[in-house]
């Protein structure tokens, strides 16, 4: 009899899986290297991450607060008429940016002095405030980062909501 010559179907899906973790490492090496789209990344997931505490707040009928540090935020809730930090839901978890990126905070063209990160242990003190039936007071959070040319604003205004613009310097 002729033995038919080929490959199996388990060789053939062994090939298969080792291509796509060399192509996936391959794309995770080359991630993101434009500071730019770091940049672009982080402002967009804090958008939407303040979007989405905005209706938790709504849905939960709980005030919910963001404190801003030069290089983090955290999410907090009001318990026991005093601040704590929010650890019941993971989505709301401290972060802590890229070691070369910075944030800053204004409120009414003010700037607002930012600690470098938070302090276990210390009562939260947020400058966001996210309230039950959706207001939130208009600021301007700025994203730097050491080696790019851009600025990334995150304006709340009450006529347009929460807007990312960029600025390039020069």
């Amino acid at each position: 009899m002729n033995k038919v010559k080929g490959f199996t179907l388990i060789e053939l899906l062994i090939v298969l899986v080792l291509i796509g973790l060399i192509t996936g490492m391959a794309m995770l090496s080359m991630g993101t290297a434009d500071p730019r789209d770091q940049q672009k990344l982080e402002a967009d997931r804090l958008v939407k991450l303040l979007e989405l505490a905005s209706q938790e707040a709504i849905t939960r009928g709980e005030v919910l607060g963001l404190e801003l540090f030069e290089h983090g935020y955290r999410f907090s809730v009001v318990k026991k008429q005093k601040w704590q930090p929010e650890v019941t839901d993971m989505i709301f978890k401290e972060r802590e940016l890229l070691p070369q990126m910075t944030l800053a905070f204004s409120r009414h063209q003010q700037a607002v002095f930012l600690n470098k990160l938070a302090v276990q242990g210390v009562e939260p003190k947020p400058q966001i405030i996210l309230t039950p039936d959706g207001e939130m007071d208009s600021f301007q959070i700025s994203l730097t980062m050491q080696n790019s040319d851009s600025t990334f604003l995150l304006t709340n205004t009450q006529n347009d909501g929460l807007v990312i613009s960029s600025l390039d310097n020069p």
